[in-house]
């Protein structure tokens, strides 16, 4: 059986952006009278021959390289000492484990060898990782199952030729009767005879290939950071999340830091894979930030290849390897999940293009106020066939610039009242009706291609009455509610729902408010914009006696769970349905509620199954059939690049834009829409299981395995269902939410929280 460990992490999510600009805005209100020389300006400074400006030339191109073979897994790709390109890996078809050559710097590929049969798959064990020699030989790591003491990591060494033998080596500390097994985390050639192993304590072992002899330990005294191990020449270099560490592989001994190493990895972030074309005198580093190089004794470290250019910034691109075929030509070997191979791993080529502009011709600014990473990935795909665009991406709210949505939304609103506003804007959180009619966004209506592939009923969220559609949400979410039948059924009622005391009980309390803020503010808006202080009223009072007694002892427990992202905020973070999901199934709470953007359902059986009579439906609330637009996309109507601005939103309504899944909303375009919830992935796949959990003795086994067509036909006809678009406002959210925990946690009354609510709304919405 086949096993896979997901972790779930409490980290810290924040964000950062901002954007806007286009012609006639959609109210038809005339735009006389506004300065447009701004914009106007800014476009002929991208303008190389305006500027007067000698253009910088050269860029790395990227392609995707077809080499035959679907990769279920890619251990290590090597340029051997031949010249030849070498792969190891998995076959995604069958799994089985082989090596592939090219010897055209990767135009055409064939299989060398496969791996002997006592390495491949089975029941009796599996390899899951492995590396290259550069005088072509591979080592893999073999776990071998053994009844009732676990896993056993073997070490094989294979010559050129695929021919292999088990190393005489065992994890120090695996031996002995009550001595736990120790699994290989990492493992690497140190030279052609001897290699770098690391255990789960981040321990290396530098060992003989002859005899499996440690030459070398390298301990480092309990650290708690992941130690990423690579070599270059005689060098061992580790990088951690805050320092770059050099060893002499052949003393044993560390070398002092050189500080542009160090710099370098402060600015670039983590590195995730290395290698060097000269022994070791000089070193190809990628991260997040791209492609950046270094030469030992130096004073900088280069980049080479900006990723926001690129896969490698998308937020699903993990590298796998680095080979540098030559000076002006790269391989990387990635996981990415949303690219065109049917496993997500793909291997990519990049090319140096000496007549391509360094810097594309055109450039986009997109805004947002929270970090979208569904935005991320298309903008990466985008200029990918786009090369002569930039997309710059501002994020408005991030953990480093502390701002809050009021503050965010007001520099918008001056930036664009000025002409300097941002082309296009991802509208999540703002108050999309009043930009709607002040005529700041341009009509889309006829973008979006034929509208019956779409679901209308989200589509047209925000048409008007001629049929305009100056906002469009590309994806949406969903409140959704799981629970045993003693705490929800599904239909039920706000009244309903709420009438049961304590059914809301060890939940965070501001969270809660947060959450029923989207099933319930549609409710309160009255025709004249103004909020009914009634319905508030109502509102937190049937919370809190869902709510019940708050129990102080959760201001000690809280830690954040929000997911960290360049040190950006996602909007979702703790709002996402699945946040909640491990809480209920193990009894922390009697509910699970948040905004739904992403189909699991091996993970929603396996919860219904340790429930009473457990089901999902939608979150009640005093509005109806609610659904949330989300990546509402809008063009400034002041833009200075509206033919770039249409035709990026006219991707994003795309299929292949709209079947990126990063679990910030389900795709409006239906056949995207099904592949995300169906699981096709998993078809044909038996036994494969996930184990998560947020403690180690609250583990949830659940398969990995295609939804079945009948859940599938009851979500979507759910979906067919909604007509009621979920308030979109954050000022407002983050008033009624900082009011509604003082209300639940019981420091004030209801009446005290709605009164304290409508005075902070009526100053906000009377600016």
């Amino acid at each position: 059986m086949k096993r896979k460990i997901l972790k779930r992490t409490a980290g810290i999510l924040l964000t950062m952006i901002m954007v806007c600009a286009s012609l006639a805005g959609c109210s038809g209100k005339d735009q006389a009278g506004t300065d447009n020389g701004a914009a106007g300006r800014a476009a002929e400074s991208l303008d190389p021959e305006g500027s007067g400006e000698e253009r910088a030339m050269g860029r790395f191109l990227e392609e995707e390289v077809d080499t035959g073979v679907v990769f279920g897994n890619i251990y290590d790709v090597k340029k051997l000492d031949n010249g030849t390109l070498r792969i190891i890996g998995s076959n995604g078809d069958d799994e089985s484990k082989s090596a592939w050559d090219s010897k055209d710097k990767g135009a055409s590929w064939e299989k060398a060898y496969d791996f002997p049969a006592e390495i491949q798959d089975s029941d009796e064990g599996y390899a899951d990782r492995g590396a290259l020699s550069a005088d072509g030989k591979a080592v893999c790591v073999y776990n071998k199952i053994e009844n009732g003491s676990g896993i056993k990591p073997i070490l094989y060494l294979l010559d050129q030729n695929g021919s292999a033998r088990p190393l005489a080596f065992e994890l120090p500390g695996s031996k002995g009767e009550n001595a736990q097994t120790k699994l290989v985390m990492g493992v690497t050639f140190a030279g052609n005879d001897q290699l770098l192993v690391k255990d789960e304590t981040d321990t290396i072992y530098q060992i003989s290939t002859e005899d499996g002899s440690v030459k070398q330990t390298y301990d480092f005294d309990g650290s708690l950071d992941s130690h990423q191990v690579y070599v270059a020449g005689t060098k061992m270099i580790i990088f951690t999340s805050t320092e770059a560490l050099v060893y002499d592989t052949e003393t044993g001994e560390q070398v002092s830091p050189e500080e542009p190493l160090q710099q370098g990895l402060a600015e670039a972030g983590l590195f995730h894979a290395l290698d060097t074309m000269d022994g070791g005198e000089s070193i190809y580093c990628l991260s997040g930030g791209g492609l950046y190089y270094y030469k030992f004794g130096g004073s900088v470290m280069e980049q080479l290849i900006d990723s926001k250019m690129n896969s490698m910034g998308a937020p699903a691109f993990y590298p796998i390897a680095l080979t540098m075929v030559d000076e002006e030509n790269l391989l990387v070997a990635a996981n990415d999940s949303n690219s065109s191979s049917p496993t997500g791993v793909s291997l990519l080529k990049y090319t140096y293009s000496a007549d391509t502009p360094a810097k594309p011709d055109k450039e986009l600014k997109a805004y947002s106020l929270y970090d979208n990473r569904e935005m991320r990935q298309s903008i990466s795909r985008f200029q990918k066939e786009h090369t002569d665009i930039f997309v710059n991406y501002q994020v408005a709210m991030s953990e480093e610039n502390g701002m809050n949505v009021s503050d965010a939304l007001k520099t918008l609103t001056t930036e664009i009242m000025a002409g300097k506003g941002p082309d296009l804007m991802i509208l999540d959180g703002m108050p999309v009706e009043t930009y709607i009619e002040k005529g700041i966004l341009k009509d889309l209506s006829s973008l979006i291609g034929e509208e019956s592939s779409y679901f209308e009923n989200i589509l047209k969220a925000y048409e008007d009455e001629q049929g305009q559609l100056c906002a469009a949400p590309a994806r949406f979410m969903i409140p959704m509610i799981q629970a045993g039948s003693a705490y929800y059924r599904p239909g039920e009622d706000f009244d309903s729902f709420t009438g049961r005391k304590d059914a809301l009980a060890n939940m965070e309390p501001k969270t809660v408010v947060e959450k029923f803020w989207y099933s319930c503010g549609a409710a309160w808006q009255n025709s004249d914009g103004t909020l009914d202080a009634a319905k508030i009223t109502e509102f937190l009072t049937k919370l809190k006696n869902a709510y019940g007694t708050y129990d102080s002892s959760l201001d000690d427990e809280k830690t954040s769970v929000y997911t960290a992202m360049d040190g950006n905020v996602e909007e979702i973070g703790t709002l996402s349905f699945s946040r909640g999901d491990f809480d209920l199934a193990f009894g922390k709470t009697n509910v699970n509620i948040g905004l739904f953007g992403k189909m699991d359902y091996g993970m929603m059986k396996a919860v219904n199954n340790k429930l009473e009579d457990g089901d999902y439906g939608l979150m009640p609330g005093q509005a109806e059939d609610v659904f949330v637009p989300a990546m509402i996309l809008g063009i400034n109507s002041k833009s200075a690049q509206t033919e770039t601005a249409e035709a990026f939103v006219k991707y994003l309504f795309s299929q292949d834009s709209q079947k990126i899944s990063q679990s910030g909303g389900l795709p409006v375009e239906k056949e995207a829409f099904r592949s995300v919830i169906d699981g096709h992935q998993y078809e044909g796949q038996q036994n494969l299981v996930c184990v998560g959990g947020v403690e180690i003795d609250q583990m949830l086994d659940y398969a990995m395995e295609p939804t079945p067509e009948e859940e599938i036909k009851k979500f979507t006809d759910l979906v067919e269902s909604l007509n009621t678009p979920a308030f979109r406002d954050d000022v407002i959210k983050d008033a009624v939410a900082e009011q509604g925990e003082k209300a639940l946690k019981g420091e004030i009354s209801p009446q005290e929280a709605a009164d304290a609510i409508m005075q902070k709304v009526n100053i906000y919405l009377a600016e």
